[in-house]
């Protein structure tokens, strides 16, 4: 038997050495391990620092807080683990230096955690769900803040994960991390596209968590495809269906037929002057109602952003807080999901017996066409009213508007309602009319000159 060093615990030919990844911020904690020349590994030991700048002589800096002790006493034991292992290969009768690779490391490493061999954390779909697994208690950095992940993200995964098991199930066969290229994500889209008549938006946004996945198993120091790079997302053509100021005013004109299409009708007011998504919209509350210097604002820390917003109350919302007694009209289900799908076909309905009822190319059940106007109506569209129709109004400026809809960029508002950032291009034809202007002027003076 090939036998490659001689071990004695403390000591050793074999080094083992951790160090953070990255030298600051959170980073990876990696593990060389060194027993000859040529037989150098290095690998993820998937625990974590969260300051990698408090890292000293191979460990963490124990004074540092009772985290980075934790993570010390951790490291030492894996390193005892790893030390006993390399005992046993060496006293081993059926062991060589060959089955001394990258993967007896990884599985080593996986041991310890009592987690399974490298064999199942190849697999996509395994992988993919300790990824997500890991989602709540990882951060992520949002203008040098650190975020959580929001349960809306982690289920946003979640629906990603089941998509890929049914393709497996569709294949029949088990999906490798390293089997995942541009080729894969094309086939894969065109799954999500025949098979579970999914929207092209949705399988754009399914092919950038795809490859977000094998990003982080690269990081991990599992094998992949490089070519993943390639994988692109992508986005449907922009098409903005909204209400216009007229057709509000149509609908606040219009008596409703009982009291929940009553109340659909209030907070579609309210949406179309609010520009609240539907996640802060419904959870309006009178609480959140102010008096600032006089005025009145409804102000809320938003769900999605975190972003607080103070609205100012316009006289059309005013009109309806007054018909419930200062506050807002009631939700029609206490559960979230149901009163969303319940108040956005109501709105629908509203804006068909308000008679908008006029033909728009957009998308209705997923499908591109021409269609009345209200059947184009849901929830969302009272956000995108409040964006459109006060964009460019006199007096209203653009980050005025993102102020109160909370829009983080004015290239990402652009989109959002679906024009282009055309200002430079008006001053220059307005520069042109200036020098028209002033062309003509000096014509004239030369004309009475003449004369």
């Amino acid at each position: 038997m090939d036998k490659i060093f001689t071990f004695v615990k403390n000591h050793t030919m074999a080094s083992i050495i951790f160090y953070p990844y990255k030298p600051k911020g959170n980073s990876k904690v990696y593990v060389r391990c060194t027993l000859k020349r040529g037989m150098d590994f290095r690998l993820s030991t998937g625990l974590t620092i969260q300051e990698a700048s408090l890292w000293q002589d191979g460990f963490p800096k124990s004074r540092a807080g009772a985290e980075y002790r934790t993570l010390e006493k951790k490291l030492r034991e894996l390193k005892s683990h790893i030390e006993d292992c390399l005992i046993e290969v060496e006293q081993s009768q059926e062991l060589s230096s060959n089955d001394l690779n990258s993967r007896w490391f990884k599985n080593v490493i996986l041991s310890f955690f009592n987690e399974a061999p490298v064999e199942e954390s190849n697999l996509l779909i395994p992988f993919t769900k300790k990824f997500i697994h890991e989602l709540t208690n990882k951060t992520y950095l949002k203008k040098g803040r650190k975020e959580k992940y929001t349960q809306n993200t982690i289920d946003k995964y979640k629906y990603f994960l089941k998509n890929l098991e049914d393709y497996q199930t569709h294949l029949n066969k088990k999906i490798k991390i390293n089997d995942v290229n541009s080729k894969f994500a094309d086939k894969f889209a065109d799954y999500l596209k025949t098979k579970k008549s999914q929207s092209i938006n949705t399988i754009g946004r399914e092919l950038k968590r795809l490859k977000t996945i094998i990003k982080d198993a690269d990081f991990s120091g599992i094998a992949i495809d490089k070519s993943y790079n390639h994988i692109k997302g992508f986005e449907d053509e922009t098409i903005v269906n909204f209400l216009t100021f007229d057709e509000i005013e149509t609908i606040i004109n219009t008596n409703m037929p009982d009291s929940n299409h009553e109340i659909a009708k209030d907070w579609l007011i309210i949406g179309c002057y609010t520009g609240q998504r539907i996640s802060d919209l419904y959870r309006m509350e009178k609480s959140m109602l102010k008096n600032i210097n006089g005025m009145n604002f409804i102000e809320l820390k938003q769900f999605k952003t975190k972003k607080l917003v103070t609205i100012p109350i316009h006289y059309k919302v005013n009109d309806v807080l007054k018909k419930y007694n200062g506050d807002f009209p009631p939700n029609l289900n206490s559960k979230e999901v149901s009163n969303r799908t319940n108040l956005s076909k109501l709105m629908k309905k509203v804006c068909e017996i308000a008679k908008i009822n006029s033909i728009e190319r957009g998308r209705y059940n997923g499908v591109l066409g021409f269609y009345p106007k209200f059947q184009l109506i849901q929830n969302h569209s009272c956000r995108r009213a409040f964006c459109s129709n006060f964009y460019g109004l006199e007096g209203w400026t653009t980050p005025m508007i993102m102020a109160i809809s909370g829009h983080e960029t004015e290239r990402n508002f652009l989109r959002y309602i679906d024009r282009e950032d055309n200002s430079l291009s008006i001053q220059a034809a307005q520069n042109f009319k200036e020098m028209e202007r002033k062309d003509n002027f000096e014509k004239e003076k030369q004309i009475l000159r003449k004369a």
